[in-house]
């Protein structure tokens, strides 16, 4: 496996999280493992799904983590698309300034 040199984060409504899961599951060669969060979701392009998020002002959902190679990004949001052309995925890349594991 390649170092990883970036930070692909990924923001979906909940109820897609467990198929973005399974996406990137698939491509164990790239991604050996993930995280997930529960996050809120703030601002005037969030979609609210139930009333309830409408009035608090913000909407949950699931944030991934995936530390790669920023050359097989395309390769994951590739998959993405594919299988959840209408899931309104939100993502970005950040460099990782360094990583590694303390043991």
């Amino acid at each position: 496996m390649k170092q990883p040199d970036v930070c692909l984060c990924l923001v979906a409504a909940n109820e897609v999280g467990e198929m973005i899961s399974d996406v990137l599951l698939e491509q164990d060669d790239i991604v050996r493992r993930f995280g997930t969060h529960a996050i809120d979701a703030h601002g005037s392009r969030v979609g609210f799904a139930s009333v309830s998020e409408h009035v608090r002002g913000r909407a949950q959902r699931v944030k991934f983590e995936l530390l790669m190679a920023n050359e097989d990004t395309p390769r994951i949001l590739d998959a993405l698309r594919e299988r959840l052309p209408s899931a309104e995925i939100t993502y970005w890349v950040t460099p990782l300034l360094a990583y590694g594991r303390l043991e």
